[in-house]
């Protein structure tokens, strides 16, 4: 057994083809079939059920096929940091992010990183901070950048920059206002932001504020406030240049802002990997010089 029978099952096993598997590596359609072999030769197991019409895995083949891709995830970031040893910026940087980070705020950073390091091969991969959180504990990802949800202290963590939740109507022409008959487009109204805004709502208005509907995207939120839909409640990156040319209007918050924190996040007890460490110093870079 060696590592390219275990990178051709498990790519097999990924696409459920073993003809797949055979051109993504370029080798024989036999090649894999030989690796399947020895990989359930040296394991002792059966890990697909051998039929020709028909690839699907045994559950021994499952969990191989699982802890496979930690083995080569591991190796690929043992080679990362043998080059950056060596000085030589390359390899790979898997990075997850929600959606709204990647297209208002990080897209800089990344050109930036990209033409500086032009043979290092950056992945993206857009998901809600549960999922970037757990994508980073699976080791699926190097590097994840959320907004603090008072979730991240079981991870290793940089803050990156800060900023505030603000409420947008649909232009600065129309002169949005606050009052006690507001209704809010919010995330969710469990997130903390959204209990720090309506606590300071009821304080100002001496009455609850009404959540006109709940949107899982500040992204979307902010294309239905420009469509007309009402008064949204976003990060202040989602909305920058809408409220800097005037697309949107910015309401007065009631009270206080509620301040966020992006931070970028990585597996805990586990070396920060090479590349990882070089996006972040741009990502800092860029909080302090925009």
């Amino acid at each position: 057994m060696n590592i390219y029978h275990l990178k051709y099952f498990i790519d097999a096993a990924r696409f459920q083809s073993v003809s797949l598997s055979a051109k993504e590596n370029l080798v024989s359609h036999s090649a894999v079939s030989q690796a399947i072999k020895s990989l359930e030769a040296h394991f002792e197991v059966n890990l697909v059920f051998h039929s020709k019409r028909l690839f699907q895995l045994t559950p021994e083949g499952e969990l191989c096929f699982i802890e496979g891709q930690k083995i080569l995830r591991q190796l690929a970031d043992v080679k990362d940091h043998l080059q950056a040893n060596r000085n030589i910026v390359r390899g790979t940087l898997s990075i997850w992010a929600p959606q709204s980070l990647i297209a208002e705020s990080l897209y800089k950073s990344l050109a930036l990183y990209q033409n500086k390091y032009p043979q290092v091969q950056v992945n993206i991969k857009p998901g809600a901070a549960a999922v970037v959180r757990s994508a980073v504990l699976s080791g699926e990802g190097n590097l994840g950048i959320i907004i603090d949800d008072g979730f991240i202290d079981q991870f290793e963590y940089a803050n990156i920059k800060t900023g505030d939740f603000v409420l947008i109507g649909p232009s600065k022409k129309s002169k949005p206002t606050l009052n006690e008959k507001t209704e809010v487009i919010v995330t969710s109204r469990e997130k903390i932001e959204v209990q720090h805004l309506k606590k300071n709502f009821k304080s100002k208005f001496r009455t609850e504020l009404k959540i006109k509907m709940e949107v899982m995207s500040w992204g979307v939120i902010k294309n239905l406030v420009e469509k007309g839909f009402g008064i949204g409640y976003v990060p202040d990156y989602c909305v920058s240049h809408e409220l800097s040319i005037g697309l949107l209007g910015k309401l007065e918050s009631p009270k206080s802002a509620f301040k966020y924190q992006v931070a970028a996040i990585w597996a805990p007890n586990k070396q920060l990997h090479p590349n990882a460490k070089l996006f972040i110093e741009i990502l800092k870079q860029q909080a302090n010089h925009p």
